[in-house]
């Protein structure tokens, strides 16, 4: 810990005989120095003060006595040389609502004794019952007006002025400001401030709050909701714990709940883990609403809400607390009857050296031996997800609606065991050294460095030498990046082309890898919870390593050590390594190795040996002869899924044939093959700009499916009129013969569909070594007679005449999404890097990135030919929906579910407030569109049909990329099935029929899977968007400050978010920059922006780069206000709300 001086610190104890190997007393050093060192010096208060929650010391110390802790606590003494006598390490402790004073070594206070089993009495359940108390006198809430009937602003104002009339009477010695309150029910734990979300001052408008004054009727609403009912119970994450409450209504952005305290609170719904529907009734809860405030409570107003009335007459919420906590006791009781399985829970689920994930259902029906998920309990549920919380053996994946975790290894948490053993070895080395003579001191330390059973000492050296190697080099940056090096191409090179080599220096040994992994975990993938002794311990190697100095010991240093050892490349995007990619094979997870070697090789034998001769729809398939099928696609496009064409209706002008004619593998890789298991595990092609990870062999999907000439298909029909209605749908399989290769933008130019107010400008921007010999791949576009032109003109005109009857013909169009590309090596391929030895990265990769001149303001062309091949892959999906709910096929269909609390429908909100915008500013803010988003419904799986409310149509399934999704895969097994059953039975047969033997997946196991598939859907979809973003600010990083490539000097910047409205306090305004397709940026305050009367929604400003934070962990542009351009003489939140930002959700 630094002295007030800056110098190095030694911890010494009085009674060096408590410090035993893995003891309070040193679990306690460990944590305490952590938190210090890992808190950035902006928050760390004076030297030998730290202010320490209770939850966090039970959570590390729930193998101690406590009381024997804060003894203890007292003889720790900081020494620092030349400054005299050792001080007291810690001079205040702040435990619940008591202080404890160590000055001069004494307990001024006394402690409480907490119960070692934390469970069912964790610190925040304590918190839960208890009455918090405030300094100062108490404020009669009888005089005041009941904040349903004024409006917590109003309540708070007139509390205050009470409360400070009583504070002037009673002296300011007694009193306690106000506005720094923390409880745990009104206010969120340090490391989760960033979730609260700020809001306009101004009260949001109707079409935002909930009117829960009717019972919502639940006919033919999903149990699979992305919402809460009001009488919904739910539980929050506290620290390792969860805290029961009813979900009232939602109000504006914020949630709001009632606890088992009988208070009211309001948090953001993210904050929710866990969810038990339908335990309230509506008038069960309507007797507190009178008592709940109807608008948003911005993070001032919460601090107070501990000090204001915020609880409901317990006569009127006694019927509500007393069934919480009936529920609550239920849950004790299953602990009580299960408790040595329970708290033995991971190596019941755990496999010895995979990782695996398991739902909470999953999970319960191991623990608790209940075979049959149905014999399971919401206590029960509640419960077993209540241990998961706080065993740091799980890593949750999921969130409130579908929880599930990744389960690590027991051969993982056994080294992560040892390594913590080593680790706390080599710390008892270093302090037993501050407390002994010198001469003893230099003899412990030379016999612990020399002893082959610790590595610590061994790795450290290895690592100071590997990183002063670096330096000279790289340059280490105050944000935790390092800098480049390039690459001399020698006379003679053997490969001159290569953008990067690698220089192999030290080999770690079996017992420094575990060290590496260990910090992988803590750094990069961001598995270990905090508080666990990783936390503390991870931060305590960097300090011994030395080398950091001026750093926050955080996983960010944590990553940049992994860096400058050569572990990992200096440029590493550290999105894949979290545990929402362990089925990646090249994050090194043994099963998902195994599976994708298996697949290779099976795809391999496949395409040698004739696949295509074993046919599961042979005898059914149509040829197409010479029918034109168009593949519209990108030029570099390698898998081809889909192709489309128009037939003519013989004695009709005004109907035609639509054939969206999709890749047919599922008819011969078989369900359970080891090529679909390989498919299963992954989910969806991966298309990374570092690296690209294909469903499907890349082999196979290119020789055997990716429609060319000759290829096999499933088609999905739609019989068109000319003003866009579908009269006839079906379903055929077939072989295409001639098909025509095409992109978008040829369309547009032959067709002369693009239309706007003005061209889309692009530029390329591009850092790092010309390629010599890079042949970029392009696709060969096939010529077009006058006939061909004619059809596909015909085919985008019904398609776009289709598109005025999908909803999505009114969205506002999204910002272009980045697609940076980067270069390694020949071809682009990205080498493996993570590596167990210490290496040297000579070069850096070439990125290049072609942002286009555009903003959500603006009135780009209109790239009408994309839109009509959208609504092409639309009917598809809506003809396959049709044509398998009709026979009751149990698909993964897509579809929206509209929250019933929300006053407004989709149509009033698109006629009161996204008109109204629209025509006010021209354009449809950000903003707006995220409440649009939420007020439509939010999005869904589930095996059998329901509205999509965005598309507007009343079922609809994605089945046009089975080369790239699997569900999509799923959906053709089971269409082909029931062609293969009809092809017997009579056409239409299984119309109207129950029937699902001859299905290869039954309803319940569709069920059973969508639940992961969707997860897993979610987390690749965040992936890709973080490595596009990651990617880019690498290159906007070596741009602006290694002048890699040229930048203006201002940009243009779109405010689309004031400060109030972003979710992170700390958060400044958000924009997006014109000249990089709408790309995000934090514009930040300045004397420019204050003059101008501030920053608000809709404002054009000219901004400069200010900073480029490229580490990984905070990928971050920021730019300062320069000139303010344009703004609206309406200050539009004002005039029609600001609404929530529901970018939660």
């Amino acid at each position: 810990m630094p002295d007030a001086v800056g110098e190095k610190a030694h911890i010494v104890y009085r009674d060096s005989s408590q410090v035993e190997p893995g003891g309070c007393l040193l679990k306690a050093t460990e944590y305490l120095l952590a938190t210090w060192l890992q808190a950035p010096k902006s928050r760390r208060r004076e030297p030998g003060r730290l202010a320490l929650r209770p939850a966090q010391l039970h959570e590390h110390l729930e193998d101690t006595n406590v009381l024997l802790f804060k003894q203890k606590l007292a003889s720790l003494r900081i020494r620092n040389p030349g400054l005299g006598n050792p001080r007291p390490v810690i001079t205040k402790l702040a435990l619940s609502s008591n202080d404890y004073d160590f000055a001069g070594g004494h307990l001024v206070s006394s402690p409480t004794t907490i119960p070692a089993r934390r469970l069912h009495t964790s610190s925040a359940t304590k918190h839960q019952l208890k009455t918090h108390s405030t300094s100062g006198p108490e404020v009669d809430a009888s005089t005041l007006p009941n904040i349903g009937k004024v409006g917590i602003r109003q309540h708070l104002k007139l509390w205050q002025e009470q409360r400070n009339q009583e504070r002037s009477e009673a002296g300011a010695a007694n009193s306690q400001p106000s506005g720094k309150l923390d409880t745990p029910v009104t206010r969120p734990s340090e490391d989760d401030a960033s979730n609260i979300l700020e809001t306009a001052d101004s009260t949001p408008h109707d079409y935002l709050n909930a009117d829960n004054t009717t019972e919502v009727d639940d006919d033919g609403v999903t149990d699979n909701q992305s919402y809460l009912r009001t009488g919904d119970v739910v539980a929050f994450r506290t620290q390792h714990d969860l805290m029961l409450a009813i979900f009232v209504r939602q109000v504006g952005s914020q949630a709001q709940f009632y606890n088992v305290q009988g208070r009211w609170l309001q948090q953001p719904i993210r904050k929710v883990a866990h969810s038990i529907p339908r335990m309230f009734s509506l008038p069960e809860v309507k007797p507190i609403l009178p008592y709940l405030p109807l608008e948003e409570i911005n993070n001032d107003e919460l601090d107070q809400l501990d000090a204001v009335d915020a609880s409901v007459p317990r006569s009127i919420g006694a019927g509500l607390v007393h069934k919480l906590q009936a529920f609550h006791r239920e849950s004790a009781e299953v602990y009580r009857d299960n408790a040595e399985r329970i708290d033995g829970l991971h190596p019941l689920v755990a496999h010895e050296w995979k990782s695996r994930e398991l739902s909470l259902l999953e999970i319960a029906s191991i623990v608790l031996q209940k075979p049959d998920s149905q014999d399971l309990t919401e206590a029960m549920l509640f419960t077993i997800h209540k241990a998961i919380t706080q065993n740091s053996s799980f890593c949750s994946l999921g969130n409130w609606i579908d929880p599930l975790w990744k389960v690590n290894p027991l051969k993982q948490i056994r080294d992560y065991e040892q390594v913590k053993q080593w680790l706390r070895a080599h710390l008892e080395v270093v302090i037993e050294q501050a407390t002994s003579s010198e001469e003893l001191s230099a003899r412990k330390m030379q016999d612990e460095n020399t002893a082959r059973s610790n590595p610590v000492p061994r790795f450290i050296r290895k690592a100071r030498n590997l990183i002063r190697k670096s330096r000279v080099h790289r340059e280490v940056t105050t944000d935790s990046s390092i800098g480049l090096r390039p690459r001399k191409i020698e006379t003679g090179s053997p490969d001159p082309d290569a953008l990067i080599t690698i220089s192999n220096m030290t080999v770690f040994d079996a017992d420094e890898r575990m060290i590496i992994d260990y910090l992988k975990e803590w750094a990069l993938s961001m598995d270990m919870p905090p508080i666990r002794g990783t936390w503390s311990l991870s931060p305590m190697l960097l300090r011994a390593i030395g080398m950091y100095e001026g750093h926050d010991l955080n996983p960010r240093t944590g990553a940049l050590l992994l860096k400058e050892l050569g572990i990992i490349a200096p440029w590493e995007n550290n999105t894949p390594y979290r545990p929402i990619l362990r089925h990646l094979p090249y994050k090194g997870d043994p099963e998902a190795l195994r599976h994708w070697n298996v697949a290779s090789q099976s795809a391999s034998s496949f395409v040698s040996n004739g696949g295509l001769r074993k046919d599961s729809l042979e005898g059914l398939r149509k040829d197409w002869g010479d029918m034109n099928v168009y593949c519209i696609d990108s030029p570099g496009a390698a898998d081809i899924d889909d192709g489309v064409s128009v037939e003519k209706i013989e004695g009709q002008d005004s109907r035609f044939w639509i054939h969206i004619h999709i890749a047919s593998p599922a008819a011969f890789i078989m369900p359970g093959s080891d090529i679909a298991q390989s498919a299963a595990m992954l989910s969806q092609s991966l298309y990374l700009p570092e690296k690209v990870y294909p469903m499907l062999d890349r082999e196979l999907s290119q020789r055997c499916f990716s429609l060319a000439n000759d290829r096999p298909v499933l088609t999905f029909s739609a019989e068109i009129t000319t003003n866009g209605e579908i009269l006839t749908k079906k379903v055929t399989p077939g072989w295409i013969r001639k098909t025509k290769r095409i992109t978008q933008g040829r369309i547009g130019r032959e067709l002369g569909l693009n239309t706007g107010s003005r061209p889309l400008v692009s530029h390329s921007l591009t850092v790092g070594q010309p390629l010599a010999s890079e042949k970029h791949t392009t696709s060969k576009e096939t010529p077009l007679s006058i006939s061909e032109i004619s059809e596909l003109r015909l085919l985008c005109q019904l398609a776009l005449t289709r598109r005025l009857k999908y909803g999505v013909a009114n969205l506002p169009r999204a910002p272009p999404v980045p697609e940076p590309i980067v270069y390694m090596q020949p071809g682009g391929m990205a080498p493996t890097f993570s590596q167990y030895c210490g290496r040297q990265f000579i070069g850096d990769p070439t990125i290049s990135w072609k942002p286009t001149e555009w903003s959500l303001a603006d009135a780009p062309v209109r790239n009408h030919a994309r839109e009509a091949v959208e609504s092409l892959m639309i009917i598809a999906g809506e003809t396959a929906a049709q044509w398998c709910g009709e026979r009751n096929i149990p698909i993964p269909y897509r579809g929206t579910v509209r929250n019933p609390s929300l006053a407004t429908t989709p149509e009033a909100f698109q006629a009161e407030v996204l008109n109204p915008v629209r025509n006010e500013m021209g354009y449809i803010p950000q903003l707006y569109r995220n409440i649009h988003f939420v007020v439509t419904g939010g999005p869904t799986i589930q095996s059998s049909p329901l509205p999509h409310g965005f598309l507007n149509v009343d079922a609809y399934a994605r089945v046009t990329s089975p080369l790239r999704r699997y569900t999509d895969m799923i959906a053709h097994w089971q269409i082909q099935a029931a062609l293969r059953h009809e092809a017997l039975y009579g056409e239409d047969s299984l119309i109207g029929g129950t029937d699902d033997t001859y299905l290869p997946f039954s309803r319940a196991k569709i069920d059973a899977m969508l639940p992961a598939i969707v997860n897993r859907e979610r987390r690749l979809s965040t992936v890709l968007s973080r490595s596009n973003r990651h990617w880019v600010m690498q290159l906007l990083h070596r741009a602006f400050h290694y002048k890699q490539a040229p930048l203006p000097a201002v940009f243009d910047v779109l405010v689309n978010m004031e400060k109030a409205m972003v979710p992170d306090p700390h958060g400044e305004a958000l924009a997006s920059v014109r000249q990089f397709s709408s790309f995000d940026t934090e514009l930040i305050e300045n004397d420019v922006s204050k003059q101008a009367g501030g920053i608000r929604l809709g404002d054009w400003w000219e901004a400069r780069i200010e900073r480029v934070d490229a580490s990984g962990f905070q990928t971050m542009l920021q730019m300062v206000p320069v000139r303010l351009t344009e703004r609206q003489g309406t200050d539009i939140t004002k005039k029609f709300g600001s609404g929530p930002n529901f970018r939660m959700y």
